[in-house]
Order: structure tokens, then sequence, then C-alpha cells
């Protein structure tokens, strides 16, 4: 490490990357690696709280401190906000770190890296009354935010999103806005939800993909009281992460940190931001992957693709006459047909080891407690299972057992409860940067708004889990011991769906009023972390599949699921691979569920059932043929899947006859 002063310049050089600083533009930093990829990054993060815009009032010099192999550069500055704030680039020989901490009081409504406001910003001198046509102000055009904010230059053409989506966009350029966010759903590039949380990460680039260096927001786990984490594109960009009011700050607050460090491509970028999260103690590791059950890893057969291949949802999906997501395939997971299916696969000579029992084995209005008419004896069904060598896993929506969905024997004490004065959305209207204006530089109210599709799902719950509260985590404890205890059901395990279900309405409350809050990825965390915790008291070797590619989560998952495969590509077998190697990188061990549903056609099929043992378990969902296109299995068909689960068998009795 390298620290180089010169008139009003001062230079970091580590081993690949230069940090440069001169005082001919204060607010500005250049920090680029050897690879020509970085950014002229603003320095004064905006923090807005209390509906308030933060504006930079001032920003001093640079102060450096030496450690070690450690670089230290710290800019104090005061804000409109706050009455100090500390912005720091904390440098390594490879790698670089930035974060900030504000001195004050509030609620933390965002907060923003490298783009902010100025007070009295000179290039609104230039500027009178907003005198734009139209029928009132309030429908007349209004400058866009990003005329009005201080942002940074990119030195990168492409950023590359950690998002799982089903329209498989991984790459936006440098003026596109794009999020990672937990509160996704089904709309926003075909459908976010598949990975909730993803990787929070960002890696930037070059036109060619050969050039990258990340971009991840650093948190330890605990402190992430957020939804999501944005690139705001435009000609200048900046980052964004909100809090909704969640997070009160008495005294001071430190931002997550920012981790910029080059890598070889997004994979070795996404290595490198786990690796960080994990060697300096910041996620929990996962305990229970030293020695690990070999029926783990065994070949799993899920219901629901049959289960929708006698719904009829795609022949009305086309038409626009489906009902929902899946029709009334939920109604058609019963005993009689699990049974049925699993007969006709042991005709077939294909034996999983491990069974889902997929959506609906539960009762309609209390979901943790089985539909003794759809499931009659439900614990003779796991015992016959058992006898077979055969586990059986419960598909479970963690935040469905409430008041709002599926929960009806939940007391509405247990809740959180929608206050509808607090239920809004902030946006900035620009017009408050117009000194003629003479307005407050606060943000506006508006009630939040849903696209048709959203509204069909969690967006309206207005009862939803209280997941701090204790009578409420004993209700769940006690039906988890059920279901997964011999003295119980004696399942083995829980498949978790729908992790975006989270509250994400600004204005929930705990009916039973507490000082404590959590929110966000926190939120996600706690409910997943009872189900788990829980599992293994009942049964040590349960299995708990999620859908959370997150380091944050690795302590509260057995298996990551690469989930359903919505798509317009003929093959999937590249998109089911990207999804495979960021999983195990996030999750270092962990087993990977494979997935099959939906299936774009019997070829596809056929194609990816002999790829899946490459990446994880061999699974199986149909037994018919392929839900969207009605082709039906051959026996070539069958043969093929004998010899794959065959030759993975045989592979893992090498493994484990090793041990």
């Amino acid at each position: 490490m390298k620290v180089l002063r010169k008139d009003n310049k001062l230079t970091i050089e580590g081993g690949d990357y230069k940090l440069k600083y001169c005082s001919d533009s204060p607010m500005y930093i250049d920090m680029e690696f050897d690879n020509g990829i970085g950014a002229e990054f603003f320095i004064a993060s905006g923090c807005d709280r209390d509906e308030m815009i933060d504006e930079v009032i001032s920003l001093g010099e640079p102060e450096v401190k030496e450690s070690g192999d450690v670089v230290e550069v710290m800019f104090s500055g005061k804000t409109t906000l706050w009455e100090k704030a500390e912005y720091t680039f904390k440098c390594f020989e490879d790698k670089v770190l930035y974060s900030y901490k504000v001195y004050g009081n509030g609620q933390l409504d965002n907060a923003r890296f490298f783009e902010g406001f100025l007070k009295d910003d000179p290039r609104i001198d230039s500027k009178g009354f907003p005198l734009f046509c139209g029928w009132g102000r309030h429908v007349a055009w209004h400058r866009p935010l990003k005329a009005f904010t201080q942002s940074s230059m990119p030195k990168f053409h492409l950023v590359y999103s950690s998002c799982i989506n089903s329209a498989d966009i991984r790459y936006f350029m440098y003026h596109e806005d794009t999020t990672i966010r937990v509160n996704s759903g089904r709309v926003y590039l075909g459908g976010d939800w598949l990975v909730t949380p993803p990787p929070l990460l960002y890696i930037v680039g070059d036109k060619e993909k050969s050039k990258w260096v990340t971009m991840g927001l650093i948190e330890k786990s605990g402190d992430c009281h957020f939804m999501d984490y944005e690139y705001k594109g435009g000609e200048g960009f900046g980052l964004n992460v909100n809090y909704d009011g969640y997070t009160k700050v008495d005294g001071s607050w430190e931002s997550p940190s920012i981790l910029f460090e080059k890598c070889e491509d997004v994979y070795d970028g996404t290595a490198k931001h786990t690796a960080y999260l994990r060697d300096n103690g910041l996620v929990e590791k996962n305990k229970n992957r030293e020695n690990i059950p070999r029926w783990w890893k065994e070949p799993i057969f899920g219901g629901w693709g049959e289960q929708m291949f006698h719904a009829h949802h795609w022949e009305d999906y086309y038409e626009g006459k489906a009902e929902g997501y899946s029709s009334f395939g939920a109604k058609l997971c019963t005993r009689v047909a699990y049974e049925k299916m699993l007969g006709q696969l042991e005709e077939k000579g294909v034996d999983p080891k491990i069974l889902i029992v997929d959506n609906r084995w539960f009762k309609e209005d209390s979901q943790l407690d089985v539909d003794e008419e759809l499931w009659p004896d439900m614990k003779g069904f796991i015992a016959d299972q058992h006898k077979k060598g055969r586990k059986t896993i419960l598909w479970v929506s963690p935040f469905a057992y409430c008041l709002s969905k599926a929960g009806l024997d939940v007391p509405l004490e247990e809740h959180m409860v929608l206050n509808e004065d607090e239920n809004f959305v902030l946006d900035i209207d620009t017009d408050v940067f117009y000194p003629a204006c003479k307005r407050e530089h606060r943000k506006v109210r508006s009630k939040p708004k849903f696209e048709p599709q959203e509204k069909k799902e969690h967006v309206l719950w207005d009862k939803v889990i209280d997941v701090l509260n204790p009578n409420y985590e004993k209700r769940v404890r006690d039906k988890i011991h059920y279901l997964l205890s011999p003295d119980g059901l004696g399942a083995d395990g829980f498949e978790f769906d729908y992790t975006h279900f989270l509250p994400i309405n600004r204005g929930m409350r705990p009916v039973t009023a507490r000082d404590e809050m959590i929110w966000g990825i926190e939120y996600l965390h706690r409910i997943m972390w009872i189900y788990y915790d829980e599992a293994k008291k009942a049964k040590s070797d349960a299995l708990i599949i999620s859908q959370t590619f997150n380091p944050h989560f690795d302590d509260v998952a057995d298996m990551l699921r690469l989930q359903d495969i919505y798509t317009d590509n003929k093959s999937i077998i590249e998109q089911m691979h990207h999804r495979a190697k960021i999983a195990d990188i996030v999750c270092p061990g962990c087993v990977i569920h494979t997935d099959q549903h939906p299936m774009p056609s019997l070829e596809a099929w056929r194609e990816y059932a002999e790829f899946q043992p490459k990446i994880g378990n061999p699974c199986l969902y149909y037994v018919s043929g392929i839900e969207t296109t009605k082709e039906r299995f051959t026996d070539k068909d069958w043969e093929m899947l004998r010899k794959v689960w065959g030759d993975y068998g045989a592979k893992l009795d090498e493994e484990y006859d090793a041990r």
C-alpha cells in the first residue's frame, strides 16, 4: 500500500487499484482498478430520515490513517439532517470498503450510496418557477430526480445483478435502474420471487464481459432491516437501501459497507463477496454440513407438476381464463393421488427416496394442520413411505399462517396489523428544490400502488404474523414438533416456498406492543430460524429446503431449491446451471434441489433430466407427461430416467462407502 501526497492531491495505491482525490473537486473521489473498471464517486452519500431529504452542507478535507496494511481515508461533513457525518474509504491491498456514519436522531427512511443532494445547489440558481403546461401543477411535467442529485460517474458499461428472475435477465446497462430485493413478486422481470433474497451484490464491468469489479452490500446478520438494494442508473449512478422508517437512530448510526474487489467473472465475484462475509464473521455458517446424511442427496419426487398436469391451467392460460397461478392444482394434492403417482413410479422402476408433499396437504384455513379429508391418516401414509426407505417432506409457506391467509386459529394478538394512516410510500416532488417555490424539503406521501396481478398475492394482507411474539413462536413450534416428531406425524422436513410473502407495507405495527422491531431480510430470517431450530429439535436429521440464495441464510437451510422454470427458452440448461452455481457459492456445501416445474416441453425435460445429476439431486415432478404441452412420457423416457438415477445412485454408493 502506498500513500502519495502532492500539492492538493492524494493517491492511495493498492495492489490492483488507485484511489485519487483532488481538492479542486472536493465532493468526488476517483477509484479505478487496473482492469479499467471504476468510477468517480460522490463522497457524501445522502441518508434520509423522518420523511425529509438529506442535503450536504459542507465536506472537509480527507483525513488519512495508516494501520499496518490498511489505509483509511475519512471525510467529515455536515448535512441538513445530521449533526455530523463521516464518510470512510477503508483501503486494503486488493479491495476497498466504503461506509459512513451519521450522528443525530430519527427514523431512517433510506440510505443512499454515492449519490445525494447539495444544499443551495448552484445548478438551481438559474431556475425560477416550474411553469410547465398542464391543468394544474399536480399533472404538469416535473423534472426527474436525477436533475437535482449529485451522482457518481461510471467507468463501466454493464451492471450484473444477482437477482434470479424468470426472464433470466442478468445484465443491465449502466444507465438502467434495477433492484435486488426480498419483497419480490411475479411482475418484475417476469417474476423475481424465485430466489428471495438473492446475494446483495452487483458486479460492474465492460461491454465484453471480460473485466469486472464487485459492488456488494456488506452488513452483519441481525442488522439487515431493509427490503432491497437498488442500483439507480442514469448518466450518473448511485445505490440505495430502503429501511421504511423501521430503523431508529438514537445518537448515531453506521451504514452497511459497499465492497469493491476485482474479479474474473460473476461467479468469482460472488465467491469473493461470500468469502468476505464468512471470513469476517458477518454471517452464521451452517453447522450441519460436516456429515450430510445420504438421504439428503437422494433423488426427489415432487407431486406438484403432476397435480398441474391434471389442472388444465396451461390450456386456460393463453386464453386468459386461468384461475390464479395454478388453477385448481392445489385441490389435487390428496393421499389417493399421491399413492397413485408413487405406484406408477414403482411400476416403472423409478424409486425416489425423497417425497415432497406439495400444496395443499393442510387445511385451507389452518396451514399447519392436516386436512383429514384430503389426507386421511397422514401419519400412516408417512410410515408407509418410511418402510419403503422414502423420506417425506412437507411444503410450507411460512408467512401464510396468519389471519389474512391460512391461520384463522391464530389470535389477533399474535399479529402485526396494518395502520392505514401510516400505510404510504415516500416520493420526492422535485418542486421542493426550486427556491422560488419556498417548500420544505420533505418527501411526499402516497398510497402504495400494485399491479392487478400483485394484488392477488400478499400485498393486501392487513393481518400478518408477528415473528417476535413469543406466543406465536410457541404456537408454531408446537405444530412443527407435532408434524416432525415420532410421537406426531413423523414427517422428515419442510420445503419453504413464497419466502417473498413477508410484510411489505410501511404501516405494519404489532398488536401486542413491544419496543423491538425487525423488518425486511431480518423478518424473513427470524421465521425461518424458528422453523429450522424447532425442526432440528424434533428430528436431528430433518431436511429444510429453501430458496434463499444468500449467505445470511446459510444457517437456516440444508438444501437450496433452484425454483420454478417459467421461461420462454426452449432449453433451460444454461439458466439452471447458473442458479446452481450461485446456490453452491453462497451456501457452501448445501445440497441442491434441481426442481422441474414447469417444463417448456418434453424435449427440454429429457435434456434436463440427464443434466440434473451434474448440478444436484435428480428431481422428478411428473408421472404422466409435461403439464405445459401435454406430451406424454414414453417407455424410452422411463428407460433413460432409470439409467440416470441408477448411475447417480452408484456414485452415491462410492461417496458414502468411502467414508
